[in-house]
């Protein structure tokens, strides 16, 4: 639903733009304003939701927070965005061998760190609509643990590559530099599955049927940042 909102006022910030070329509008009462400040520093936070791969074994959402940094390239309504999140989030310790009543051993802590480089879009071009600027956000990174170690099962979550895409939206209001910001990110990335996974125990399901070594899944985001902008283009 969130994202759903997001998208619809940067339908309605595209279409504005487009009817104001049409029929024009005195610089007074325009809707439109430049944007001046060049960069963003942003402190984010707000809960993450962790996608659910095949096995069930890959840690699942909770709760974020990061920081991220912006700059316009030239005049151009396109900026670089480098991001660092850190989540929290549990995973279940899976069982292989067990009958399926025991399979689901502990529930525990693996918090998750995410860093980004991406390319964000002003959907308004290098002006504010109403005071506001949406945005799409495209790019990847890495999504780790930070552990080397294993559990029983032999299942690691390790240092996975992940793309991202994301829809924001940041509050410009004129004469300050302070100001807020809200975004919805989803990144991807694959879960690899150990051997035991798959291996076979009599009268016992394996955890994974056929051949299966890795899924993709989903970790969503949604955040609010307090936003100090600086420079000038």
């Amino acid at each position: 639903m969130t994202s759903r909102v997001l998208l619809g006022v940067m339908l309605v910030a595209v279409s504005g733009s487009s009817l104001g070329a049409q029929v024009g509008s005195t610089p007074e009462s325009s809707p439109f304003r430049d944007l001046e400040i060049r960069q963003d520093l942003t402190v984010l936070a707000g809960p993450s939701f962790g996608g659910h791969d095949k096995a069930g074994a890959a840690p699942r959402g909770g709760y974020a927070i990061g920081a991220r940094y912006d700059i316009n390239l030239g005049k151009s309504p396109l900026a670089f965005t480098a991001s660092v999140m850190r989540q929290t989030a549990t995973r279940d310790i899976l069982q292989p061998g067990q009958p399926l009543a025991n399979r689901v051993g502990l529930n525990v802590s693996q918090p998750l760190w995410a860093i980004d480089g991406a390319f964000t879009l002003l959907l308004t071009g290098n002006r504010s609509w109403h005071s506001l600027v949406p945005s799409a956000t495209f790019g990847g990174g890495i999504v780790t643990d930070n552990k080397a170690v294993t559990d029983s099962s032999q299942f690691k979550f390790g240092t996975r590559f992940a793309p991202l895409f994301g829809l924001g939206i940041k509050f410009a209001p004129l004469r300050s530099r302070w100001t807020v910001r809200a975004d919805f990110t989803n990144r991807f990335y694959s879960v690899s599955y150990p051997q035991t996974f798959r291996d076979s125990t009599p009268n016992v399901p394996r955890i994974l049927t056929g051949n299966t070594k890795s899924s993709w899944t989903r970790n969503t985001m949604l955040t609010l940042g307090l936003v100090r902008e600086f420079g000038r283009r």
